[in-house]
């Protein structure tokens, strides 16, 4: 199951679903129905509209489980850390039902309801997270050696969501010889990743194929890292695989649609926060660190360079002075500044730079243009990042921290290329939501 371009693990995909129609289908019927056998006398059109909230307010409670990591399934597996995670979220519940009870008291009856269900609620979610996970791991034959098939098995290793474990490493030359064996298809294996092109010879390709027509799964290994990681690792990529991809198509259409999803929610994020913008610029100037505002050349798309607006959270340089990553100095940061940039305050005036359509809000994360001319030089395919527009957050920003270095800049690069790759307005609406999250516990900010 794919959402927003993102691989879920099937266990995932599945309590979501599950949430999906406890939360927003099953449980509003439960309320609504007995009003209708009943007969109580309200108008069906009452009656529905009271539905519909009910629904909202599932897809709010599913919210709530998200942003407490309740369908992150390494959290899941810890039986404590699953009952803690259930806690703070119905406790989020309760809070927002009491704030409903104080507004609108006549919702005391219903809300009441809601009250009482929301404990069993909670028992339910608790025991379908232990259901979710079975004891058993799907089996994995690696075909392949060398740091490849390393690599592979440190990738299934770190990604217990993915419920695997690597039972074999084998080497392409014996890939026929180990899977006629008999029983072996049932057996011993229940998915065999291909992490080598050696193992594609014209017999090898051929015992592959009869597996795959038993019902073994068969993958690539730079699929399973795509869908494992939301990377694509750069190492292995060419000009082929992106040519001839029915990915990494950047029409006209939709870079309309996010060009107007841009303008829309800037436009009204911008009036929304324009007494926050106001405050963080009469303290700024109170403390006298300098400049409201930071104004630096960055790259944008295709290359063309902009004037990137942000507060003003370090200690100004001298005239002339290159800056490097912000990684490397963070000696200095203002006292004020580190709380700006924790909480992503600090680029709140990129917001200027969307509605001029030099920026989009989702996008990678732009940089200084000798950062660009260094990275080019030793990152393979790092001047295809601007093929979309520098975002105020993206996929790097909230799967990796600041890169203050060549090595870090090229793995961030894997996620912009996955971002690129799979580009969507439903992808960008998946980062917006992550995004909220980060700034919420105030994470990955240097």
């Amino acid at each position: 199951m794919k959402i927003c371009g993102k691989a879920l693990p099937p266990r995932a995909a599945l309590l979501l679903s599950l949430d999906f129609v406890v939360l927003v289908i099953v449980a509003p019927l439960l309320f609504i129905l007995p009003l209708l056998a009943e007969g109580s006398g309200r108008p069906l059109g009452s009656i529905m509209l009271g539905l519909l909230r009910l629904m909202l307010a599932g897809i709010a409670c599913q919210a709530i489980f998200y942003y407490h990591d309740l369908y992150n399934l390494q959290i899941v597996r810890v039986p404590r850390a699953t009952v803690i995670q259930v806690l703070r979220a119905f406790a989020v519940l309760f809070v927002l039902l009491a704030t409903g009870l104080l507004l609108l008291p006549g919702l005391t009856p219903v809300l009441s309801r809601v009250l009482l269900f929301s404990t069993f609620l909670a028992m339910v979610t608790v025991v379908s997270r232990r259901l979710a996970l079975p004891r058993a791991r799907e089996r994995v034959l690696v075909i392949g050696s060398g740091s490849e098939a390393a690599e592979l098995q440190q990738i299934v290793l770190s990604s217990p969501e993915w419920n695997m474990e690597v039972a074999q490493i084998a080497p392409p030359s014996g890939l026929t010889s180990l899977l006629q064996r008999e029983k072996v298809f049932g057996d011993a294996f229940d998915r065999i990743i291909v992490t080598n092109v050696k193992a594609q010879s014209d017999e090898n390709l051929e015992t592959l194929l009869n597996c795959k027509m038993t019902g073994l799964q068969i993958e690539d290994a730079q699929a399973f890292f795509e869908k494992a990681t939301g990377r694509v690792r750069v190492d292995h990529l060419s000009a082929e695989q992106c040519i001839f991809s029915d990915r990494y198509s950047n029409r006209l259409g939709k870079r309309f649609a996010k060009r107007v999803f841009d303008l829309v929610v800037a436009g009204l994020l911008l009036v929304a926060v324009s007494p926050v913008i106001l405050l963080v610029a009469v303290v700024i100037r109170l403390r006298n660190d300098g400049p409201v505002f930071f104004r630096q050349q960055r790259i944008g798309l295709f290359g063309r360079q902009f004037s990137i607006l942000k507060f003003r959270t370090m200690s100004p340089v001298a005239a002339g002075e290159k800056t490097g990553w912000a990684g490397k100095e963070t000696h200095r940061i203002t006292p004020l500044g580190k709380h700006l940039r924790k909480y992503r305050i600090d680029e709140l005036p990129q917001l200027l730079n969307v509605l001029r359509g030099e920026m989009s809000l989702i996008g990678p994360r732009p940089e200084q243009p000798h950062l660009c001319d260094v990275l080019e030089e030793q990152v393979p395919f790092y001047k295809h990042r601007h093929s979309v527009p520098p975002g105020l957050t993206g996929w790097a920003q909230v799967r990796y921290h600041y890169g203050s270095s060549i090595e870090e800049s090229k793995r961030k690069l894997e996620y912009d290329l996955f971002y690129v790759k799979h580009l969507s307005l439903w992808l960008d609406c998946a980062i917006a939501l992550e995004t909220v999250k980060v700034v919420l516990v105030g994470r990955g900010a240097v």
